[in-house]
């Protein structure tokens, strides 16, 4: 039977052009590399070798089985990344998430279903994440709205009412509800990654400036110490500490309330069938 070390060993003498600098280069003896080369010979049943009185070269089978040789150490150098990448993805749930308050309501339920498995979320547009679904880059996926696509299956996995959040003594402190186009103009704070929600600063308050931040421990540390506007929702409420030195106003503007949906591929239904069973607790 050949051995890999073999393999190796005819690579290095192709590589090196002698036997003494493969043996140098293997930290073996040259006598020792001559043996185990006349061995992988025998075990072909080829020879693989023009030899000469003070030089050994290969020939045109040893040059076809080197392209060979060559292969099968890449497949054999690769195979402990693959094998590890096959089980990361095995324990791996991959979600597409279309704002970021899904994940706030979804992250339990799926420790609890699936108490071994990684999550790993993505932010996109719908379209994104309906192909994303279509291609296998997602196992699953929260939309804003139900997909009508007859291969995905979808549930109702919550609700998020927008509101603003504004600093007391705001001359709108006392509103039981208030719309984007009063607030239109004022500067506002703004977490940066906030996914469908952006069509808010696009089309609803396109007049006012936006003080963004990336990272949501330095944006709730500067919401506390300004004195401007922000945003913020019934679930964010429940699952973000909240600054108790703003006041919350519901948005009435019909856009501010949304129903989220999970979404699989409907072959996949089973498989997930737990997982959207508990969600009927949502």
């Amino acid at each position: 039977m050949i051995e890999l070390y073999e393999l190796r060993q005819f690579a290095a003498f192709a590589g090196c052009g002698t036997l003494s600098d493969a043996a140098k280069l293997l930290h073996l003896s040259q006598p020792a590399l001559s043996r185990n080369m006349k061995k992988l010979e025998e075990e072909l049943g080829v020879t693989l070798f023009t030899r000469t009185k003070n030089r050994l070269e290969l020939n045109e089978n040893g040059k076809y089985a080197l392209q060979l040789i060559q292969k099968i150490m890449d497949d054999a150098d690769s195979l402990p990344v693959k094998i590890r990448e096959f089980d990361r993805k095995n324990r791996t749930l991959t979600i597409g998430v279309c704002s970021p308050a899904p994940i706030w309501i979804l992250t339990p339920f799926i420790y609890n279903q699936y108490p071994h498995m990684t999550i790993q979320t993505e932010m996109a547009d719908e379209e994104v994440l309906l192909e994303g679904l279509r291609n296998h880059t997602y196992h699953l996926a929260v939309l804003q709205k139900s997909p009508e696509d007859p291969q995905l299956f979808a549930r109702e996995c919550g609700r998020e009412s927008l509101m603003f959040a504004l600093p007391r003594g705001h001359r709108f402190g006392r509103r039981k509800g208030l719309s984007f186009a009063e607030m239109n103009g004022e500067n506002m704070l703004l977490m940066s990654d906030i996914g469908f929600w952006n069509f808010v600063r696009t089309e609803k308050m396109p007049d006012s400036r936006f003080l963004t931040q990336d990272d949501r421990f330095n944006f709730s540390e500067l919401l506390k110490a300004s004195s401007l506007p922000a945003f913020t929702s019934d679930l964010a409420e429940k699952y973000i500490e909240a600054d108790t030195n703003r006041i919350h106003v519901p948005i009435s503007d019909p856009e501010a309330a949304v129903t989220y949906y999970l979404v699989c591929r409907k072959e996949e239904r089973k498989e997930f069938h737990s997982l959207f069973s508990s969600l009927k607790t949502v």
